[in-house]
């Protein structure tokens, strides 16, 4: 076992802020015109609340296994190791590893999107090549580059400096929220709601749209899993890792579902407009608040990505912590003296991120599924873990077997993108019963068998 490293606590503000910064990302500006309100606005906000519900389900197995003191100084690796095998807790990490480096390069990418919505074609200096569609320019991949370079020296400087960093960010980023959904409303106090016949006609053709809602739920709501990695050093971590988790899934529900709704209600709820927007929520704000609004909308997507690239950075940096603490880290990246290496992870995550501008946008989908699929591993991971320690109490809630299979739904609905806009009702009755059945055999496991 290598030698535990000596740690910087962070308050509590700061543990939320990283939370539901690391939620709040680029996401959730496009997700409502790209992929949520193709089930309409009644059929999005429901799939996102089941989606929240099913994200609370596997957060409990997370808050009941941060809640041990013994397992709580290597974080969720720790839990893993602990009630199943060292290889187990291996695969674990770079799997969600994995997830953490794709959603900072998701959020390193978006700063380019952002400069072409917000700024003009003037900005794009030097055309260097193009990748999958995509025009890659020195100035863009410049500005990204220097924005991983300043968060990569802001998080060298200490885990303080990089938590109180992501406080401002996430408090500016929740008031320009806030200003736009006012704003929203405002212009329009008369029609602030679709009728229900108009969200109900042809629903019946869009059976997919809110499983493809559902299936993204684990990359929407990823932030909150940084809780547990940064538990150990949140002051009075034991007795507040439940209220940060539950808080953080709350308000990120809050406001993905009012960025979902201020989008339909700027653009009159016309989703055929809304599908052939290249970028719905964007142009609803100017329709209805002109240069201001893009300039508050611009400070919350700056803010957004921002706290989405920091919060993931302090979180890799703990889970390389933690990895290097159950001995799990690779020698090359320990100091010579066996002890953690800030600088060496460091230089790695940095590495890694400076790849993002080179790659293009459009490689976007690959990233998004290895991120929701790294993530979808992990929940599975915890969950299963929780449960085995529970049996191994003689416990028997339904709950523990619920995020189980939760987890394997979103695995599944990770696998079978193509099939969810062909999927009939009675599609969704033959997975129905094959989910019991699994439940079912699950049960009958681990009664069988001393977990």
């Amino acid at each position: 076992m290598a030698q535990p490293t000596k740690q910087q606590n962070i308050s509590f503000y700061e543990a939320i802020a990283i939370s539901l910064g690391a939620i709040i990302g680029w996401g959730a500006y496009v997700m409502p015109g790209d992929l949520f309100l193709n089930a309409k606005l009644y059929g999005s906000s429901a799939a996102i609340l089941i989606g929240t519900f099913l994200i609370v389900l596997i957060a409990k197995p997370y808050i009941n296994l941060s809640s041990m003191e013994s397992d709580r100084r290597l974080g969720s690796i720790g839990w893993i190791a602990t009630h199943l095998n060292r290889t187990h807790a291996l695969i674990y990490s770079w799997c969600i590893l994995a997830g953490y480096i794709a959603i900072i390069a998701l959020n390193i990418s978006a700063i380019t999107l952002l400069m072409r919505y917000f700024l003009p074609a003037s900005w794009q200096i030097g055309y260097l090549y193009t990748i999958s569609g995509w025009d890659v320019y020195a100035s863009e991949a410049a500005v990204c580059m220097a924005v991983v370079c300043l968060f990569s020296y802001t998080n060298y400087k200490g885990l303080r400096a990089g938590a109180r960093t992501q406080l401002y960010i996430a408090l500016l980023m929740v008031l320009s929220l806030f200003a736009l959904l006012a704003a929203s409303l405002y212009a329009t106090p008369n029609h602030i709601l679709p009728s229900v016949s108009a969200e109900t006609n042809h629903a019946v053709s869009e059976n997919g749209s809110w499983l493809a809602v559902l299936a993204v739920m684990p990359w929407a709501y990823i932030g909150f899993e940084t809780t547990p990695q940064l538990s150990k050093v949140i002051s009075r971590s034991k007795t507040q890792t439940k209220f940060i988790i539950l808080f953080s899934i709350a308000a990120g529900c809050f406001f993905y579902l009012a960025i979902n709704y201020l989008t339909a209600l700027n653009l009159n709820f016309d989703y055929a407009a809304i599908a052939h927007s290249p970028w719905a929520t964007g142009e609803g704000i100017r329709h209805i608040a002109g240069t201001w609004g893009m300039a508050i909308l611009a400070t919350a997507m700056v803010c957004s990505i921002l706290s989405g690239i920091n919060g993931f950075m302090l979180a890799t940096g703990k889970l390389f912590e933690s990895m290097h603490d159950l001995g799990a880290l690779p020698t090359w990246l320990t100091a010579p003296d066996r002890r953690f290496s800030q600088k060496r992870t460091g230089l790695l995550i940095l590495i890694l991120c400076l790849f993002a501008p080179w790659l293009g946008r459009n490689h976007l989908s690959d990233m998004v599924n290895t991120a929701s699929f790294g993530i979808a591993i992990g929940f599975f991971y915890v969950a299963f873990a929780d449960l085995v320690r529970l049996r191994k109490n003689a416990q028997h809630p339904i709950s523990a077997y619920l995020a189980v299979i939760t987890s394997i739904v979103f695995i599944v609905l990770l696998l079978m993108p193509d099939a969810l806009d062909h999927l009939s009702i009675s599609g969704i009755g033959i997975i129905i019963t094959i989910l019991g059945l699994c439940f079912a055999y699950l049960a009958l496991r681990c009664r069988r068998i001393s977990c």
